[in-house]
């Protein structure tokens, strides 16, 4: 009777969900749900019922430049009239501030560079912005493993002249991208 159950359970799974692949194992009370973004196995027995997924998420390019962005819009931050940092008052707090979607090393690179801490407050060092991702300009993408990435985009400007940018990102879980290096060649 339980067993019945089970399949009536792993059958009303694959009735309600609207997957390209579906396998139903009778015998063994086990489903397997697939689909472009996922992996889910759904396994009946007469002692337990678990359900786990594996979600594989690739890297598109709305992630790239939205993350890029992100990254670039926590750099430049607003300021009063002397250059003093208005949201933060130390570097410790603007670093943090990274946390979500940059690693501390490339927190650091960039911070250390663009800021300086004195005893009233933070201050930006007044320069241009670096050499940044271009959106609409080509880049080559790479998955040097699951779910971490190589993006390298060659760029000309007039303030910059011609550099690589090369941005290794890693994807965490939910599939956000998190920027592990920025690298120029």
């Amino acid at each position: 009777m339980k067993q019945l159950m089970y399949l009536s359970i792993i059958a009303l799974v694959v009735i309600t969900i609207p997957f390209s692949y579906n396998q139903l194992n009778a015998e063994q009370g086990s489903l397997v749900v697939s689909d472009q973004h996922g992996h889910f196995d759904l396994t009946a027995n007469k002692s337990q019922m678990s359900v786990t997924a594996e979600t594989e998420h690739e890297l598109t390019h709305e992630d790239i430049v939205s993350v890029m962005d992100q990254f670039m819009d926590q750099l430049v931050q607003d300021t009063a009239e002397d250059y003093r940092v208005l949201n933060y008052d130390t570097m410790e707090q603007l670093k943090e501030s990274f946390s979500n979607f940059a690693s501390s090393d490339v927190t650091n690179q960039f911070v250390d560079y663009y800021y300086e801490e004195q005893n009233d407050g933070l201050y930006i060092i007044p320069t241009a912005t670096p050499p940044w991702f271009i959106d609409g300009v080509d880049y080559e993408k790479v998955e040097v493993e699951p779910g971490h990435y190589l993006i390298k985009q060659n760029n000309e400007t007039e303030f910059d002249g011609e550099y690589t940018i090369v941005i290794e990102l890693q994807l965490k879980d939910g599939g956000q991208p998190y920027i592990m290096d920025i690298q120029y060649e």
